[in-house]
């Protein structure tokens, strides 16, 4: 798999797409999406979009934890009047993974 993604960047046409995405994707790892591209895209999505969900799956507590960190301390993305962020996990309890709204 890692083959496939490593040939089709190389021979993929980005002259459409701005300078600053060509150089995101010419450094992208196919085995380590990195948050700055996570919190990239959920800007990107909730300036342009309507509202809705975004669901990110991560590979695990610690990546799910940091990323959470990483876009509560964003000025758009951690402001609970404009986003809600939540993290699910098999390891919290049911409890935990409960929101009640009023």
């Amino acid at each position: 798999m890692k083959k496939y993604n490593q040939d089709a960047l190389r021979t993929a046409d980005f002259k459409e797409y701005s300078s600053q995405t060509r150089e995101s994707l010419s450094c992208w790892n196919p085995d380590s999406i990195g948050f700055n591209l996570v919190e990239y895209l959920l800007c990107n999505i909730c300036e342009n979009e309507r509202p809705g969900a975004v669901l990110v799956f991560m590979t695990g507590w610690d990546d799910i934890s940091s990323l959470k960190d990483k876009l509560q301390a964003h000025p758009f993305l951690g402001d609970p009047s404009r986003v809600l962020l939540l993290t699910c996990h098999g390891s919290m309890a049911s409890s935990e993974q409960v929101i009640l709204f009023f």
